[in-house]
């Protein structure tokens, strides 16, 4: 499928895990990409990638947590592709802590950077997307709806992001912006890899959140992104929708 022909997309997150697989699956579709990190290396890579499936693509070096770099990198976007049409908010970061030893500045890093840093780019992406009659989809998470151990901070993040996409979807829809929300679970991304329990976790807290089939891959919340961008989700906006593998059935 070519949904994306002549549609110019940014993705932050996009130099790993699910952030790398939505812009390879637009890239794929005939999206021209704008792809958004911190991290140059795998950024690299996903442009490289884009590029060799025939697609336009170009790296964008963005802490979307810094205002003056959400504001630059939307700017040196559009000044590129000369507009914007999908904007996917899937950059996040994800630390486990008892809620009561969580200090302070790593609280305010992942709120800055999963909440704070999704609506840097909303706010100035929207008069763009208002243009275009474009879209957004913001990356939540299962820890917006439903309890997550050890993920205070994390599990805030993504409920302001919840709360935040059904605002957006409600103020610009008269003006033609869709505004959805992605809430996966249970795929295996780098955050999985750096998970470790708190000393004196119970583990058996975890058997609450835990899939039928067990982990997904990125290209499976990927697809999810991709079809809430797409016109075939033209009738869709202002929700969230799960990816999960039913864990929170």
């Amino acid at each position: 499928m070519k949904r994306f022909e002549k549609r110019v997309a940014l993705v932050t997150g996009a130099a790993s895990g699910i952030g790398q697989a939505t812009a390879q699956r637009l890239a794929a579709e005939g999206a021209r990409v704008a792809a958004v990190d911190i991290q140059p290396e795998g950024l690299a890579q996903t442009v490289e990638a884009a590029r060799a499936a025939g697609a336009e693509a170009e790296g964008f070096a963005c802490d979307i947590s810094d205002e003056k770099s959400v504001c630059a990198t939307v700017d040196a976007v559009v000044a590129r592709f000369g507009e914007l049409h999908v904007l996917c908010n899937v950059a996040g970061i994800l630390r486990w802590d008892h809620a009561h030893q969580i200090k302070l500045d790593d609280w305010n890093r992942i709120i800055g950077v999963n909440l704070t840093g999704t609506f840097l780019m909303c706010r100035e992406a929207i008069p763009h997307l208002v243009q275009t009659k474009g879209c957004i989809v913001n990356l939540a998470s299962t820890a917006a709806l439903a309890a997550h151990p050890w993920t205070a901070a994390y599990s805030a993040s993504k409920g302001g992001v919840l709360s935040l996409t059904y605002t957006l979807a409600l103020e610009y829809g008269k003006q033609g912006v869709r505004v959805n929300a992605a809430c996966p679970g249970a795929i295996k991304t780098p955050m999985r890899k750096t998970f470790q329990l708190p000393e004196g976790a119970d583990p058996k807290l975890l058997e609450r959140i835990m899939p039928f089939n067990g982990f997904a891959p990125a290209d499976d919340a990927a697809n999810l992104i991709v079809f809430l961008a797409s016109d075939e989700a033209r009738h869709i906006t202002g929700t969230a929708v799960r990816v999960d593998g039913g864990m929170l059935m």
